[in-house]
Formats: C-alpha cells, structure tokens, sequence
C-alpha cells in the first residue's frame, strides 16, 4: 500500500515572542529555533510516524529542495523518519523553501511567511507525471495527498484523474486559492479548517447561498459547520460512498461527512493543559486520518486517532518534530 505526498519541503527559521512588533518597531524577542517543515514534509511524517508498525503503508515524497545545507537536513529528516525520498529533486539554480515563523507565546498561534524556493519549481509535465506515477505494477490500493504550498498541485490532480483513476485523493487546499468547481468533484477526501470551508463555500455557491451558511456557522459552529459539510459532500464530492469532507474547529472539535452518511457528525476535541505551538498541527492530523483509512478504519474511527494526535502534537514545540508516534496515540 502506497502513499504518495505531493507537496512542499521548507526550512522553518521559528522564533518566539511575547508579542509581533508593530511596524517600524523592533522587539526582543524570547528565543530562536529552526526546524524542518512545509505542509508536505510535515503530512509525509506524520503518515511514517503514525502508521501502525505492523501496517504495510509505505510513504513517499515527491517535491523539490535546493542544492544547499537546509536542502540535505530536510532530504535526512525524511530518510530517518521513514519516507522515500527517491522522488524528490535537488536542484541546483535555486535555493531550498524557507518559511519564518513568530509564535506568540502567550496564546501558541503563529504567523507564517513562505519564500517559496524550489517549492515554486514543482509544476510537472505530463511525461514527468508518468516516470512519477508508473502504471505498471500498481498497488491495489493507494493515496496521494495534495496542499496549496506548490504550483504544480491542481494540474497533476487533474492527470491522476484522467490517467491514474485507482488512486485516492487527499486534498488540503491550504493556503486556499480559487479553483473551478469540477477540480472538487475530482477529490475523495477533502480535510479543511473553519476559515478554508467558508472559502470553498464562497468560491462555489451563489452569494446569497454562500452569506446564508456562513451565517449559520457565526450563530452556531458546529451546527453552521455540519450544515455545510452536508452541502460540500452531496453537491462536491462524486468519488463513491467513502468520499468525505472533515472540517477541524480548532477547540471546538472537528465536523465530518461521508457520502454514505446521512447527516455530518461531530466529534469533541481533546482537553490539553496548555498549548505551546500550534505550528503543523493540521498537518499531524491529515497525516493521522490517512494512516487509518489505509488501515480500513471508518471516518469516525480516522478522526478520533488523529485528534488524539494533533492534541499531543500542539503541547510540542516545531512541527514535524513535534508529531508523536503511533503507540503515544495508543
């Protein structure tokens, strides 16, 4: 069983502060760290850290980083977390994806730039697409999980569908961008945040349609939510009765829907004493949902694990340092 990553690898320069400077201000901040990261790189070691040891996932990435010192810590960070890193690009004319970090201490949210580096080079040809995902020998079953952090996202969606219809789905449109209605339709399992579900709301329903069920979701979020994951799955969605849409809530918990299922559910999020760094948290918990599905667990059951994994993850510090392992979750 294979599952491929197609996304981005950065270098996180991450530093701490009381509070963001305002403009033209300079600040002390409390400390400075680096980590490895990028939406890619955190998905890809969160399916090869949370997968069961006994499982038969095997993980993938596929990606680009410059010929440089930041580029071989990322490619090592893979390598000694498990994932194959066959795939990925060294290239030479540009330096690897950086993203700097401030993290306000007091409240563990944060505030990201992205340079995107060789990340901006990740936009294949259909004949690299084919060296890529090979069509001889295939799994019987495989994902492939897709993010908003590099170009080439939307096109190869579409050439897996046109080309590799077997394969699963897993689109994280994040950082959103506007997208046409049928590239939705072409995902078995969409995984989005409160903010990026009212994005896509937006983007496909008429205004009218679109202010109604926002307004829904500010008088009562779970109930706004469960509405509109019951909107996305049945006009969206057209991949089969397992296709679903999750929407995390952050503390309030997490909203989901399958096809099959006849109403959205909710599932509470964990209580933690104190939240350090939310940074790669939504990235611990697509990687955790995947690594279930694989396993054949139900939606439910996918959520559940991975809301347990992200809890733990946020009272770390870093990102993908910060995911645990498959037996913590137990």
């Amino acid at each position: 069983m294979l599952v491929t990553v197609f996304g981005s690898l950065n270098y996180d320069l991450v530093t701490f502060t009381k509070r963001v400077p305002n403009a033209g201000e300079t600040f002390a901040a409390d400390r400075f760290e680096t980590h490895i990261g990028g939406k890619g790189l955190n998905q890809a070691v969160a399916l090869a850290k949370l997968r069961s040891p006994t499982s038969n996932i095997k993980v993938e990435m596929i990606g680009s980083v410059g010929k440089d010192a930041f580029g071989e810590e990322i490619l090592q960070c893979l390598q000694e977390n498990g994932v194959c890193v066959e795939k990925i690009r060294t290239l030479t004319e540009v330096k690897t994806g950086v993203a700097t970090i401030l993290v306000e201490e007091n409240s563990g949210q944060n505030r990201i730039l992205i340079a995107a580096g060789a990340n901006g080079c990740t936009d294949y040809v259909p004949e690299t697409l084919e060296k890529l995902f090979p069509s001889d020998n295939l799994p019987s079953l495989d994902y492939v999980i897709f993010q908003n952090e590099i170009p080439g996202t939307i096109p190869t969606i579409q050439w897996l569908n046109a080309h590799r219809p077997g394969h699963k789905i897993v689109y994280n449109p994040s950082p959103f961008k506007e997208t046409d209605k049928q590239i939705w339709e072409l995902v078995d399992v969409l995984v989005v945040n409160e903010i990026e579900a009212l994005q896509i709301v937006s983007s496909v329903y008429s205004v009218r349609d679109a202010e109604h069920m926002a307004l829904k979701a500010s008088k009562n979020a779970i109930m706004g939510y469960k509405s509109i994951a019951n909107a996305l799955t049945g006009d969206l969605l057209t991949n089969g009765d397992d296709s679903g849409v999750i929407i995390t809530l952050g503390e309030l918990g997490v909203v989901f829907k399958t096809k099959k299922d006849k109403e959205a559910s909710h599932l509470e999020a964990a209580k933690v004493a104190k939240v350090v760094d939310t940074t790669g948290a939504g990235d611990t918990f697509l990687g955790a949902v995947v690594t279930q599905l694989c396993s054949g667990e139900s939606m439910r059951d996918a959520v559940a694990f991975a809301v347990k994994a992200s809890a733990i993850g946020i009272q770390r510090s870093g990102a993908a340092e910060s995911i645990p392992l498959f037996n913590e979750i137990l």
